[in-house]
């Protein structure tokens, strides 16, 4: 999912604060772009997807200790949800890998 914030920043290129669009690729910065002379800044690809890999094993590695947790605040909830989510769980973290590294 590709997010866009404008906000203004200063521009290294105009030397003065101007209007910027940001660009997000899932919920990592991928670019930003001065609206007034169009430079862009863009972050290299290679280390976007070393973040979102490490972030990953972070997740993974967190999973359990997460649900745990869960699982104590609510058992009910937990166990009703669990089967969807052990189905659709795959699927949003491809849906997620995609969104970063399509380009």
């Amino acid at each position: 999912m590709t997010d866009t914030i404008e906000t203004q920043l200063f521009c290294l290129h105009c030397h003065k604060e101007t209007l910027h669009t940001v660009i997000y690729r899932g919920k990592y910065l991928n670019k930003i772009r001065c609206e007034e002379c169009k430079t862009e800044i863009a972050l290299d690809r290679k280390k976007i997807l070393e973040t979102c890999t490490a972030d990953t094993i972070e997740r993974i590695f967190t999973k359990p200790h997460r649900m745990t947790e869960e699982m104590r605040k609510d058992i009910t909830h937990f166990m009703i949800s669990l089967p969807i989510r052990i189905i659709t769980k795959p699927v949003r973290l491809a849906k997620e890998f995609m969104d970063i590294v399509k380009e």
